[in-house]
């Protein structure tokens, strides 16, 4: 049956021939082993990452209890806070006067809830200084997040009383 084509007609039947065996190896064989091979690369990346993991959630709560510190600690009733502010404020040695705690302010968003308390005391620049020092260090119930210090005169005396505002804050987690 071949010995009838010439070599010419040989050479092309033997480039198809080679060429749908070639591709008949890829669709059955080639591509497989490519695909098990991507398979493979994609496999070891989310192994990768599962195994650090619980290392970063090591880190991630390694922060929030860091940011739990700094933020104050978790009281289940903010009348709470406000109590252990006036009784703190009564074991400084201190002769700075309470003027007014206001009344607590709530605030929300999805993830906290932000109570803020409202100090104000009066007394000489040091006593106040020395308060406030005392709240920073001491207090853990809430964080002071604000400051000010303003002077207002008597209407009756008419002397200059230097008056020292605190702001507390802490906040709730809402689960």
């Amino acid at each position: 049956m071949f010995e009838n084509l010439s070599y010419k007609k040989k050479f092309f039947a033997l480039l198809a021939f080679i060429v749908v065996l070639g591709i008949t190896a890829y669709k059955r064989s080639f591509s497989m082993t490519i695909d098990a091979a991507k398979l493979l690369d994609e496999s070891r990346q989310k192994l990768e990452k599962v195994s650090n993991s619980q290392q970063r959630i090591t880190n991630l709560m390694a922060e929030v209890s860091y940011l739990d510190k700094l933020i104050g600690k978790e009281v289940a009733n903010p009348d709470i806070v406000q109590q252990e502010i006036l009784n703190t404020l009564t074991e400084i040695n201190s002769e700075a006067e309470l003027v007014k705690l206001e009344a607590i302010h709530k605030a929300s968003d999805e993830y906290f809830n932000i109570y803020t308390n409202r100090l104000i005391l009066t007394g000489s620049y040091g006593d106040l200084i020395h308060t406030t020092y005392d709240y920073e260090k001491v207090f853990d119930f809430s964080r002071v997040v604000s400051l000010k210090f303003y002077v207002e005169k008597e209407p009756r005396t008419r002397r200059t009383k230097l008056f020292e505002q605190i702001i507390f804050q802490n906040y709730e987690k809402i689960r």
